[in-house]
């Protein structure tokens, strides 16, 4: 068992709480109060008063639990002290005589006529009714439903129950607080197994035909995607694995649908015999093939899952039933449990562009550095203060990471980052849209990283955030012209440097010199960045509204033109070299004879044209940072293989390619763009001045954009040249073999053997390790967007094409990620079962919340039914326990005691050794 998983032993020492009192049947205002009816119950209410269709019920307080379980108070507690927890039959045994005290719980004459009163106003005779608990912790976070604690499927609920069945089955869901299940959770949990009390819910039963469970977001990945798992007949069939389940997953963005149906033969319902109580039914056999859901209702739900998200402020896990007209009924939601301690989202979507394929320890953590120094400026000038920014270091130092030798953005961090003004909503969907994620993510809660930014109220933070947004925004373009004169007279004495003779704790100064300014400056270009998606995206969406649209090359033909670009300017220097070579004939024939390498050597020399070699040598020196894979440390650039400027210099002579070409080619788009707006906008001055006031505003950020990409490009051609002066010194020195390994090596290994502060003296070694690992890198591919639990390496990283089926593997639904190796238990009932054994997983048909005592001991579970949505999953992402689900025929397909490996991520289970005969644990049950 895991140290995290591990059971604790009992609470004990801590005064008895007093008993609540007041009402026992909830008021008006108690119906609002988490604290008296529970959060469950409370959320119902809200929800009703929303417009929401929610059945209408009355609930039974806190204080009615407390009254009657004050007098058997001492005795379970007594019965609680002296139990051992790691005695399952023993756990289960006090549970039951808990239960039977009260069953034989006596209502005074006085109680029973207030519960039946309540009935009699709210519902016919002979309705039939929900008995639904909800647990009230003494502390709100240890309640059901609470965002940490869902208690998923503990409490009791009973289903189509008559009036004189009322107050027995309100007996049973009190009793339900001390369910073996629930005993074992609070005890795992460390909570106060007294601390709680009971509410109870009597509900309208709606007579659903099909019924679901959505997640507003996707409760494995975080991706803001929807999620529905439904089966024909009441929900609980759905929610307790009963039934089998279609799967649905609708993309928060496009709303496009995925749909994974499956036959479904049975479905719970109302008994027809005895009227009432629950019987498994057969799914009509027209039904069992097609999908439980219509694409239109699918939309419908994932418009309703939105609007009770906005209702409650954070996702959403809704359960609700459709009846036989139709009618969408709720009947539970509550916060999604998502572990963002445990959780990681990646994604390479964009950060490919700079960082493409396997790279090197060097290159990583470099542009770890990177992002960390810029984002701390960028931060600050958005007004987090100091502390702010010392609180959220750990995030800051790991907005990227290395996956499978790859970098990968941290969206977990970069969501919460962000998140930290209370302005990223509005600029959230144009970020997501300008870095080209697939998909978007819930961020986690703040706290969980660092502290809150703290404020006197929502109002104010987010004047003041937008009062300094503002001040910035109008003040951009002044701060874009000091960056560029800092950084001209920052990196001029500096450009085309090798470094060679300074010495290496000299050249580490220098280095921290240069990246002492950059972190005082950077910051304004993620300014731009922040605005330049913005007004873009506002511009794109006036020519959506205004019919301009239609000529799709119009606003890219109008955003043209710009004669400021320095990415421009370097192509047109190119240009001008080739045009210099047209015009001297002995040029000309050069370079139709003689190779790159050659003709750089010529111009080395002074050997060619005097006039073309002073401008050669004048561009490399110049731009030679730009060139392919520019960021990537170990990777050349036109500097130090100025051969790919004569290659490229002889492409445009066949080319016959001009600068004035090209500038009349530009110049002629956007005059022609701007006539047909001037056309279509002919009746529309207002719409006119909008766009003279927005279009050159965008391609002064465009502009500003990457004109301080090639300043990138520049400082990382900087850092490079003094890493390439260290490789050559160190094995000057004799430290390395070749100047190559020092790719090999992280910015603080280097750094740490030079100036005293690195841990391992033998950089060879280093370097010769993760040589290895970056050649096994090489020959896989991982994918592009993960969503980790736990450890990285717990996690599969392959990318989909490469996870390919192996002899012996099975596939389910993962559901709860981790990878691990363990012996098969296969277990059909788990009242006979008192342990599983040290280092098993737990093979099932299904479980429910009585299964809760072996799933804490087991080291993965793999279940026959269920959905990523149901208790079983709920449990093992909530306790980290690697879980999958609906994997058809595991508990025959597996056998017990087999040696198999599981992945929680993809839903693989792979065996991979049988069980020796003799030495299969004894299956009792398996009989």
């Amino acid at each position: 068992m895991s140290a995290s998983r591990q059971i604790m032993p009992v609470p004990s020492g801590r005064p008895p709480l007093p008993r609540r009192i007041g009402a026992r049947i909830a008021t008006e205002a108690q119906l609002r109060d988490h604290q008296a009816v529970g959060g469950k119950l409370a959320r119902q209410r809200v929800m009703r008063e929303k417009g929401l269709a929610v059945p209408p019920f009355f609930a039974l307080t806190a204080a009615f639990f407390d009254e009657l379980f004050w007098p058997l108070r001492e005795e379970v507690s007594h019965l609680l002290a002296k139990l051992d927890f790691s005695d399952g039959q023993a756990v289960r045994q006090a549970a039951a005589a808990i239960r039977e005290r009260f069953v034989a719980l006596s209502l005074s004459a006085e109680q029973e006529a207030a519960v039946l009163a309540s009935f009699d106003r709210h519902f016919p005779a002979d309705a039939l009714v929900a008995v639904r608990a909800s647990t009230i912790g003494h502390r709100l976070d240890e309640s059901e439903d609470s965002a940490d604690n869902p208690f998923a499927g503990m409490s009791e609920t009973f289903l189509y129950v008559r009036r004189s069945e009322v107050l027995t089955k309100l007996r049973l869901c009190w009793a339900s607080g001390f369910s073996a299940e629930s005993l074992v959770y609070r005890q795992a949990q460390g909570m106060d197994l007294l601390g709680f009390s009971v509410g109870v819910a009597v509900q309208q039963m709606v007579l659903g035909q099909r019924s679901f469970v959505l997640f507003t977001v996707n409760p494995r990945t975080a991706a803001r995607e929807t999620v529905i798992a439904a089966g024909h007949g009441i929900g609980e069939g759905v929610v307790q694995d009963k039934v089998a389940t279609d799967h649905y997953f609708v993309h928060g963005s496009s709303g496009e649908i995925r749909a994974e149906v499956v036959e479904k033969t049975e479905m719970l319902g109302l008994d027809p015999v005895l009227g009432s109580g629950l019987a498994m039914l057969a799914v009509p056999l027209a039904l069992q093939q097609a999908p439980v859901l219509s694409d239109d209702e699918i939309r419908a739900l994932v418009q309703l899952g939105r609007r009770i998200e906005a209702v409650f402020g954070a996702p959403q896990d809704i359960e609700g039933t459709i009846d036989a007209q139709g009618q969408v009924h709720v009947l539970q939601s509550r916060p999604i449990a998502l572990d963002y301690r445990r959780m990681r989202v990646w994604t390479n979507a964009n950060v490919t562009e700079s960082f493409p394929g396997v790279t090197t320890a060097l290159t990583y953590s470099f542009s770890r550095y990177f992002y960390r120094v810029i984002f701390h400026d960028c931060y600050r000038r958005l007004g987090m203060s100091e502390r702010g920014l010392h609180d959220e270091h750990e995030a800051l130092d790991r907005m990227i990471g290395f996956v499978g030798g790859r970098v990968y953005y941290c969206l977990t961090h970069f969501y919460h980052l962000h998140s930290r003004s209370p302005l990223f909503p509005v600029f959230r969907a144009h970020w997501e849209k300008m870095m080209g994620f697939r998909a978007s993510y819930e961020a986690a809660p703040a706290g969980i990283f660092g502290r809150a930014l703290r404020a006197t109220g929502k109002a104010l933070a987010t004047a003041s955030a937008g009062a300094v947004v503002l001040y910035r925004y109008f003040t951009h373009e002044r701060a874009m012209r000091h960056f560029h004169a800092w950084w001209e007279g920052l990196i001029a004495p500096l450009r085309g440097r090798d470094f060679d003779e300074q010495d290496l704790l000299v050249l580490e100064h220098e280095f921290h010199r240069v990246w002492r300014e950059v972190g005082n400056e950077w910051g304004v270009t993620l300014l731009n960045d922040t605005y330049l998606p913005v007004l873009y995206g506002l511009t794109e969406n006036l020519f959506k509204q205004w019919g301009l649209a239609e000529d799709e090359a119009l606003m890219s033909d109008l955003l043209c033109g710009d004669e400021d670009l320095m990415s421009v300017e370097i192509v047109r220097s190119a240009v001008r070299l080739a045009e210099r070579v047209r015009a001297v004939p002995a040029l000309r024939q050069a370079f139709a004879h003689m190779q790159p390498q050659a003709l750089w050597d010529a111009v080395a020399a002074d050997a060619l044209d005097a006039e073309f070699c002073a401008a050669a040598k004048r561009h490399c020196h110049r731009y030679g940072d730009r060139g392919l894979q520019e960021l990537k440390i170990e990777q050349p650039n036109m500097r130090h293989t100025p051969q790919l400027l004569m290659q490229m210099v002889q492409g445009y002579v066949g080319g016959e390619v001009t600068v004035q070409g090209l500038r009349e080619r530009e110049q002629a788009l956007r005059q022609a763009a701007e006539l047909r707006l001037k056309e279509l906008l002919a009746d529309a001055p207002v719409k006119r001045l909008v766009l003279a006031y927005l279009l050159p505003k965008v391609r002064g950020l465009i502009r500003h954009r990457e004109n301080s990409r090639y300043c990138r490009s520049e400082l990382f051609g900087f850092s490079k040249n003094v890493f390439r002066a260290m490789g050559r010194r160190l094995v000057a020195q004799g430290v390395l073999r070749s100047a190559d390994d020092v790719y090999h090596l992280s910015q603080d290994d280097l750094f740490g053997w030079l100036d005293g502060s690195g841990v391992t003296q033998d950089l060879q070694a280093l370097a010769d390790l993760r040589r290895r690992e970056f050649s096994q890198n090489e020959k896989a591919e991982t994918a592009m967007d993960l969503t980790t639990l736990g450890p990285l390496h717990d996690n599969v990283l392959l990318a989909p094409s490469q996870e390919t089926p192996t002899e012996g593997e099975l596939r389910g639904l993962g559901s709860s990620t981790g990878k691990v190796r363990g012996r098969a238990r296969v277990v059909i009932d788990p009242n006979s079962v008192g342990a599983l054994g040290e280092g098993a997983i737990l093979v099932a048909r299904e479980t429910d919340p009585g299964w809760l005592f072996l799933m804490l001991s087991a080291k993965g579970m793999v279940v026959e039914r269920g959905s990523m949505l149901s208790h079983t999953a709920i449990t093992g992402r909530k306790f980290g326990i690697p879980t999958i689900v609906a994997l058809p025929g595991a508990t025959t397909r597996i056998p017990d005691g087999a040696l198999i490996e599981m992945d929680g991520a993809s839903g693989r289970v792979e065996i991979i050794e049988l069980p020796v005969a003799g030495d299969a644990p004894a299956m009792a049950e398996a009989a």
